[in-house]
């Protein structure tokens, strides 16, 4: 299904939706004040291993330590450390050229730690039964964040670490070339195979990406050359470093959304920025020059997510209830443990229109529930409560559609029978915070029961905003009135405050009043020259 890519950069974050035909399926928003740290590599050391959870948690340098599963230690690990020092087999770009301290040494697997505890832990497995882990307290690791800090819970890492490039993805422990099952071209195939061996520094492994197929060598060579600098980088880091903290950092969303999705079912991408706009450019014309007649420059004066018909699909990320074409709705609600989503019913006035009303609304549902997972890239455990049906044969219908809506997802998901409650289970893989907990936070005011939008994101609907006012009234000077915290935000910035940033952005002059009974998701306008509240002549916001 064909795709179009819509990047917007307001004041405050760079916002990024994915459409299909014109229907708003992924999301994603960079917000300064929230870091994300999925793919990010730190120097960690181990602080408790807990056999009983079969995990360790590692101290990386945040607040909270990272929990490192058995499952997501890499099988080397053991090997190198068992073996490095007699057969050589680990490696170091800059061993040779440079002295690296025993930490160093350590955490890239070229030495044993000082001592070993006397038990190692064991972590069982079906495929293999019982594997030795070879860590132990105050071991010195490098790791990997897969899944970033939700709830309570820290964030989650490995150890297999990963660096992705466009064509290639660099595994700097394990020895293995993987190509991606999309390439089913035998010769293809060994081309790529081979051309890894030539280029890959022993020890060192890769997996080989579906874009990669058809390339040049040089293009091939230019990316695995590009991700053998950053490991080396990485090294240079960890030579001197003797304490846990941050080697590497992923690249910006929207550099990272750009090599990851930009595939053939890309028809464009859209971005409204000059600067991200050169940026993706830069990029492209570095590794696929192919796809820069994909990249577009909007330049028109209504606001592209606006003009892209998101805006008014963006409402529906946070809402509560969401409406079926045939009068039903799904209501989504969250606990910590899991996501509960209900299907209402539309009319039905027999008990035969109730089936066929049931099996009709269940599986709108069932679409409308699939696209609102991805869209709000929610992980974790899922039960759906579809409407009740008897006959078992649309049970196995809805089953089937679901299973074939979610082929789209990106996520792993597994998706177990109906039950004869009309439950429906299924777990979706979890990465980040889902949109909800990104884009909201917990209200001061009812202590976590609800939520409001946060500040970035007020100051972004401000700026939304200003932007549609100045079309359709001709006043340069406004009162804003928001909530204390909303304007001690906009006082405050990098370099610049946002207020003034604002001001220069749309050439209005703008005064902040602070107002403690304003509900702090929201803002009041006032013409200064009518006194009248101008608030609601901009819809949508």
């Amino acid at each position: 299904m064909k795709q179009v890519i819509y990047m917007s950069h307001s004041l405050d974050e760079t916002r990024i939706a994915i459409t299909e035909q014109g229907e708003l399926v992924e999301y994603f928003a960079d917000v300064p004040d929230r870091e994300r740290l999925v793919g990010s590599i730190f120097l960690g050391r181990v602080q408790k291993i807990v056999q009983g959870m079969n995990a360790a948690f590692i101290d990386i340098g945040l607040e909270q330590d990272a929990f490192l599963h058995f499952s997501d230690v890499d099988t080397s690990l053991e090997e190198r450390y068992d073996t490095a020092e007699e057969d050589g087999d680990s490696y170091s770009l800059i061993a040779s050229s440079e002295e690296l301290s025993p930490a160093a040494r350590e955490a890239l697997r070229l030495a044993r730690p000082k001592q070993w505890a006397r038990a190692k832990p064991v972590f069982h497995t079906k495929r293999s039964g019982e594997v030795v882990i070879n860590l132990q307290p105050r071991q010195l690791v490098l790791v990997q964040v897969i899944r970033e800090a939700y709830a309570n819970k820290g964030v989650r890492v490995t150890t297999r670490i990963t660096l992705p490039g466009r064509y290639v993805v660099f595994l700097p422990f394990e020895n293995v070339i993987g190509i991606s099952r999309k390439i089913t071209s035998p010769a293809e195939r060994r081309r790529l195979r081979s051309l890894a061996r030539k280029v890959l520094p022993p020890g060192a492994g890769c997996i080989i990406r579906t874009a990669a197929e058809f390339q040049t060598e040089q293009e091939l060579r230019q990316d695995w050359e590009n991700l053998l600098a950053q490991w080396r980088k990485i090294e240079q880091q960890l030579a001197t470093r003797q304490r846990p903290g941050l080697l590497y950092r992923e690249e910006n969303i929207a550099s990272s959304v750009v090599r990851d999705l930009l595939t053939p079912n890309v028809e464009k991408v859209v971005v409204d920025s000059t600067r991200l706009y050169r940026t993706i450019e830069t990029y492209l014309a570095e590794t696929d020059p192919d796809l820069l007649p994909r990249l577009h420059l909007y330049r028109g004066s209504i606001p592209l997510f606006e003009y892209a018909g998101i805006d008014k699909q963006l409402s529906l990320i946070t809402a509560r209830t969401i409406p079926l074409p045939s009068g039903g709705s799904i209501v989504f609600d969250h606990t910590e443990a899991m996501l509960v989503i209900d299907v209402n019913s539309g009319r039905a006035t027999t008990d035969a229109e109730q089936e066929v009303n049931a099996l009709r609304t269940n599986l709108e549902a069932a679409e409308a529930i699939a696209r609102q997972l991805r869209l709000r890239d929610i992980g974790g455990i899922i039960i759906v409560d579809f409407i009740d049906m008897k006959n078992p044969k649309h049970r196995q219908q809805l089953l089937s559609h679901m299973r074939q809506q979610l082929r789209r997802d990106r996520a792993k998901t597994v998706i177990y029978p109906i039950t004869q409650l009309g439950l429906l289970q299924l777990t979706r893989q979890r990465v980040r915070q889902n949109l909800f907990e990104w884009l909201t936070e917990p209200c001061p005011i009812c202590a976590g029961l609800g939520r409001i939008a946060n500040q970035s994101s007020v100051v972004s609907r401000l700026d939304q905003w200003l932007a549609r006012y100045k079309k359709i009234a001709p006043e340069r000077r406004l009162l804003v009135h928001v909530h204390p915290v909303i304007a001690e935000y906009l006082g405050t910035g990098s370099t610049v405050s946002r207020l003034v940033q604002l001001m220069l952005r749309h050439f209005i002059r703008l005064q902040v009043v602070p107002d403690s009974l304003l509900p702090q998701h929201t803002f009041r306008v006032i013409s200064p020259r009518t006194g009248k509240d101008v608030t609601a002549l901009v819809n949508g916001l």
